[in-house]
């Protein structure tokens, strides 16, 4: 039975955060054109452009999304091998053909990558969320990827034994 990587909440920001974020951005921008009078805007420019002003942050905002969120999998552990899904389409990996896992990244919520030995159906790296810890400081690493990381290493080791 396969064990479960990735946190339950990888499809909430994989696909509803981005569309609340830009939808948010969108009612602000019509907002700010339909009443320019409502909006402070900062000195030496006209509230008559705060839509303009609010669609570039929300284009900088949304480019930060779409670097940290878009490319999340979601990942489970089958005995030696990775079942990873895009929610579109599954594939499965062997565990000894991850070159490294990477991570924690400096993001909120953390991320970890693996980084394959060969090209795979979704690229070389695929990146997860792992299940969150909601404390205000997480002291180590989630057990999920401790299990991941001793599961590699095994499947490593015995794949070098075989050569």
């Amino acid at each position: 039975m396969p064990i479960p990587l990735s946190s339950r909440w990888t499809p909430f920001y994989k696909f509803v955060l981005p569309l609340l974020v830009l939808g948010g951005l969108g009612v602000g921008a019509w907002q700010a054109h339909a009443h320019p009078e409502d909006v402070h805007m900062p000195p030496g420019m006209g509230p008559e452009y705060g839509w303009v002003l609010i669609i570039v942050v929300g284009l900088f905002a949304g480019g930060i999304i779409w670097w940290t969120v878009a490319s999340l999998a979601r990942i489970d552990l089958d005995d030696d091998e990775l079942v990873i899904s895009n929610y579109r389409s599954e594939i499965r990996v062997a565990l000894a053909s991850v070159a490294s896992i990477s991570g924690p990244s400096m993001t909120n919520p953390q991320r970890y990558t693996l980084t394959f030995e060969e090209l795979t159906e979704f690229g070389r790296r695929v990146t997860f969320l792992p299940p969150m810890d909601w404390t205000l400081m997480r002291l180590g690493e989630p057990h999920e990827v401790r299990e991941l990381r001793n599961a590699w290493e095994a499947a490593r080791a015995a794949a070098t034994r075989r050569r």
